[in-house]
């Protein structure tokens, strides 16, 4: 069955060519249908998989190569691999994606038309991605799926073109992962040029026999690559923006894809991370400073999607102080069971948000236990089980497992749980208040129907998994090859004490709304809930005003931006002058016929710049490099004219750079035509 393994991906795939490339005009009844068919497909393809590694096939693990890529000495294997912690996160992903594309048939399907179809694509393309990432037993494979992800949650969160908000969020997502994925690249580069593979396996065989001045910084830059996409903290401030997208993209974004990516890959290296204690400690403090500040902030909020995207960055973090403390089995049974609920979660706050007016406002969710009685109690008892309520519910049996692994962790164990144990209270707070604001009466009661079997069905299942999954939790522990560890009777009563201290806490709140204000007050004046600004301010902005005064296509935009900084009173050589990029530009732009010469065409650095947004910054810095550093050791004509030879390719370089226009078309026909490449170089290097 392990054979199967490599078709799974493939109807998502052939979905998204299909939907974007076919140069038909289709339907929206056949749109939703191949849009719908394509996810539910995998799910279906994986089950007998599934099945067979209960039955004991892959506590082994499985390796299916797929291709292999021959040059030279060295072989590079594309695979996937079928084993405890691709079976649990493969199934959770394609069950979960099915369920939510079933619900986007009914919650997208007023859209018009040739958006609907760009949504379906790029929804396909995401699973097929996230996908890749799961069943990936090399490297290669896991960052073309990693990527895959990057790009398709950027396309998402951006969906509505039109709003200027949406394509800010998916910019700023795009930026602030693609930072922590540049991290990633090096880590998984120095781990290459360590193991001398490009397997998982090979490559977490050779960690011990590693110089341990070498395996931390691989392990810190792959963790901060983790992190990055997984919206922690200090990556944490693309999610809550992340919202601006359709509702389905948000269930699935938060539940099974994108954020979970980065658990998964803690999750898959966990060996690695092992044999670096430092870096593991530091991945559980960031863990638990973020499940506890994302839980605190997410009591304030207005906006049930913002509450719910903090509520995932909590979770998340739960699961990343799980990996620090070395259980990535008890992490992957929270990351099953917390899959489920959140997706809940996200499609029943859409079901009743659309009966309120389509607000997302909580105070305009009141009524909507009358309205749309089948939905309120669907998120009543998701809340209840992201509360984490005793014995009832499952998030209760996967986030015991949690604090009992922080308790028995060692010394920190105690201080540890102790702050988990008030993170999960204030998320039964922040949950809660919810549910009591949507379940009061409301003046306005009527609402048009709406839903179907369409809606109900994903709710029905997911509120089933909400309720029951709780008792597989011990079982996918010991699965994943973990053990479950118990608490003692005390922390095991204050453990079960503390959400429904936050359904008390959550009541009280609902019923003095004023004190919440001055709580929302408060926490906006804390100096340590700033660091979003200021990240924004000396990173975001830093980078999103570089990219803009060198992306122009003709140089007159960045000179009209020099002009209105100068003219604001703004000192440029100032603004950017912690980088040789900065310094030279702003040397340029001090100079006082620097319009005039820029405007026509003499300034060297506006004319190197122009028509590439980021990827000349590469070909500046190495010019600054060449006239500062080398220029001046190469006094004889030897040198002079080896330089030259140099110099030819940085300009090769830069007529390359043209290829990078920055339009997906353009993007996609350049991967296809590498893919067509790669695929026959293996071929041919393989034929025998």
């Amino acid at each position: 069955m392990a054979s199967l393994l490599p078709f799974v991906p493939v109807p998502a795939l052939i979905g998204f060519v299909v939907l974007s490339l076919l140069p038909v005009t289709l339907s929206r009844t056949v749109v939703i249908a191949i849009g719908v068919g394509a996810a539910v497909l995998p799910a279906i393809l994986f089950a007998p998989v599934a099945l067979s590694c209960l039955d004991g096939a892959c506590v082994a693990g499985a390796v299916v190569p797929i291709l292999s890529i021959d040059a030279g000495v060295f072989v590079a294997q594309i695979a996937m691999s079928l084993d405890p912690l691709s079976m649990v996160t493969g199934g959770t992903v394609a069950l979960v994606a099915a369920l939510v594309l079933i619900y986007s048939g009914a919650y997208m399907a007023s859209e018009p038309l040739p958006d609907l179809r760009r949504f379906f694509a790029v929804m396909n393309l995401f699973l097929a991605g996230m996908l890749a990432v799961v069943f990936a037993a090399d490297v290669i494979l896991l960052f073309l799926g990693w990527e895959t992800i990057g790009l398709c949650s950027f396309m998402l969160i951006a969906f509505y073109t039109k709003l200027p908000k949406a394509v800010s969020a998916g910019r700023k997502a795009l930026i602030t992962t693609r930072i922590a994925d540049s991290m990633l690249l090096a880590g998984l580069m120095m781990l290459f040029l360590s193991a001398g593979t490009t397997r998982l396996d090979g490559m977490l065989a050779a960690v011990p026999a590693m110089d341990p001045w070498r395996l931390a910084p691989i392990a810190g830059l792959i963790a901060l690559g983790a992190l990055g996409k997984s919206a922690q903290f200090p990556f944490h401030t693309w999610l809550p923006s992340a919202m601006a997208g359709p509702t389905p993209v948000s269930a699935l974004l938060h539940s099974a894809t994108m954020v979970a990516a980065g658990v998964i890959l803690l999750a898959r290296l966990a060996p690695l991370f092992a044999a670096a204690p430092e870096i593991s400690a530091m991945v559980a403090m960031l863990g638990i400073l973020t499940a506890a500040g994302g839980a605190l902030i997410a009591v304030i909020q207005t906006d049930i999607k913002k509450l719910l995207a903090f509520s995932t960055m909590s979770q998340i973090g739960f699961m990343v102080l799980a990996l620090g403390l070395g259980a990535p089995a008890v992490a992957l049974a929270h990351f099953a069971i917390h899959a489920a609920f959140k997706s809940l979660l996200f499609l029943s706050a859409g079901v009743m948000s659309h009966a309120s007016g389509g607000s997302t406002a909580i105070e305009a969710l009141r009524g909507a236990r009358y309205r749309q009685p089948w939905a309120f109690w669907s998120f009543a008892i998701g809340a209840a089980s992201l509360a984490g309520l005793p014995v009832i519910t499952a998030g209760w049996y996967s986030k015991e497992a949690v604090l009992a692994a922080v308790w028995s962790s060692g010394p920190w164990g105690v201080p540890l749980w102790l702050l988990a144990a008030a993170a999960a209270m204030l998320t039964a707070a922040y949950a809660f208040r919810v549910v009591f604001v949507a379940g009061s009466q409301s003046a306005d009661l009527a609402a048009p129907p709406w839903g179907g079997a369409a809606v109900m069905v994903p709710l029905v299942v997911l509120t089933a998994v909400a309720v029951i999954g709780g008792l597989s939790v011990g079982t996918l522990i010991g699965f994943a090859g973990g053990t479950e560890d118990h608490l003692p009777l005390l922390p095991t009563l204050l453990g079960a004490a503390a959400p429904l201290l936050g359904v008390v806490l959550a009541r009280q709140l609902v019923r003095h709304p004023r004190e919440l204000e001055r709580v929302a007050h408060r926490l906006r004046h804390v100096r340590a809930f700033r660091i979003e600004i200021l990240y924004y301010y000396y990173f975001v902005r830093r980078f999103r005003h570089l990219a803009t005064v060198l992306g122009n296509a003709d140089g007159t935009e960045a000179v009209a931006q020099a002009a209105a900084l100068r003219r604001e009173g703004v000192d440029v050589p100032g603004l950017m002058a912690d980088d040789p990029l900065g310094r030279t530009f702003g040397k340029e732009a001090a100079q006082p016929d620097f319009i005039s010469r820029a405007t026509d065409g003499q300034t060297p650095v506006v004319r190197l710049v122009a028509g590439d947004p980021v990827g000349r910054v590469l070909i500046i810095v190495a010019r600054v490099f060449v006239g500062s550093f080398v220029a001046r050791f190469s006094p004889d004509r030897i040198d002079r004219a080896w330089m030259g030879f140099a110099g030819g390719f940085g300009h090769a370089w830069a007529q390359a750079r043209r290829m990078q226009t920055g339009r997906v078309r353009d993007h996609s026909l350049w991967i296809a035509l590498g893919c067509a490449a790669l695929l026959l170089y293996a071929w041919g290097t393989s034929w025998r």
